[in-house]
């Protein structure tokens, strides 16, 4: 499926359920009873449902694993400069986190994101966003894996649609069923909906002034991959974002969302990269890790730690994991 406007259904009454019923294999049976589940659990009250998330979160960490151990050593090596005891507080905050992006994803899932969210959300930055549509080019919005991508994504599409054409990209699963489920849970809020390969489609938005949503913080091994300081660290990192924005003619927008305390939220639009892209791979790729650094900078403990971020290392170092 390389572009869709389905528009599902936001009380998650949808076809892509249904089917899941449908299917011979018990295992989608399950999988639809859990959904309904959760599309219930859902609408609890918004304290309740955070509250519930975080002990989801605490119930994984304390079970351990070869998560937790991953979690671990992601923390370790990125604040070497932090006492252990600081370290462990970031480990089972960034468990507690995870579970509260679990719950923040279901509720957009089955909920009316605009109307829940888009009156709890307040925007900073917007001189940024002004300032990249004064470009006149299309803008990729940077992110990463902070918090919940679906929040992240679905705030900056209820700010960026009054003004472009928004996409979301995606990792597309192997599983057809979940794939039609993730599409039709997620298009309500974009227009186009492309898995991440899709470069034909990005590029085409892109020229015609469209705003395309991309987080490149996944550890990947290829032709296009090459090592960047992240947090201090060499990581292997996509350098396809240089080549995207080149041939989209597209200005690059870190942005982040952040939970207040009061359970409101915080859309916020960094300044755009400058000089971006250049001829150099390895600099304009460190410039990305390093706007990635500056939006989980308030609240370390709500990146997901849990990712394998050093798994590959450069040639002659030891493994991380």
């Amino acid at each position: 499926m390389a572009d869709t406007d389905s528009k599902g259904d936001p009380q998650g009454r949808s076809s892509a359920i249904i089917s899941l019923f449908l299917q011979p294999s018990p295992k989608y049976w399950l999988l639809g009873l859990a959904i309904l589940l959760l599309s219930a659990i859902s609408h609890l009250p918004y304290r309740i449902l955070l509250s519930l998330g975080r002990a989801i979160g605490a119930m994984i960490y304390r079970s351990g694993g070869r998560v937790k151990h991953i979690a671990n050593v992601n923390i370790t090596r990125c604040y070497p400069s932090l006492a252990p005891e600081a370290q462990q507080r970031i480990l089972q905050q960034s468990f507690r986190e995870l579970g509260i992006s679990v719950v923040e994803t279901f509720r957009v899932w089955f909920g009316d994101a605009e109307k829940f969210y888009g009156s709890r959300t307040k925007l900073e930055g917007e001189d940024h966003w002004r300032a990249a549509l004064a470009r006149e080019r299309g803008i990729i919005l940077l992110s990463c894996h902070y918090g919940s991508l679906d929040l992240n994504a679905t705030l900056a599409g209820l700010q960026v649609r009054k003004y472009r054409k928004y996409a979301f990209t995606y990792r597309k699963p192997s599983d057809q069923l979940v794939d039609r489920f993730l599409v039709e849970k997620r298009t309500p809020y974009a227009d186009h909906f492309f898995p991440v390969n899709n470069l034909v489609g990005i590029i085409r938005l892109l020229k015609k002034q469209g705003v395309v949503w991309y987080a490149p913080d996944i550890e990947v091994k290829n032709k296009n991959s090459v090592f960047a300081n992240f947090m201090g660290i060499p990581a292997s990192t996509t350098a396809g974002l240089s080549k995207l924005a080149q041939a989209g003619n597209a200005v690059i927008l870190p942005f982040g969302h952040y939970r207040n305390s009061d359970n409101t939220y915080t859309l916020k639009f960094f300044p755009p990269l400058e000089g971006f892209p250049s001829e150099d791979a390895v600099a304009d790729t460190r410039q990305i890790n390093r706007a990635i650094e500056h939006i989980i900078r308030p609240f370390p403990e709500r990146y997901w730690w849990t990712i394998k971020r050093f798994k590959n290392r450069p040639a002659g170092e030891p493994p991380f994991y």
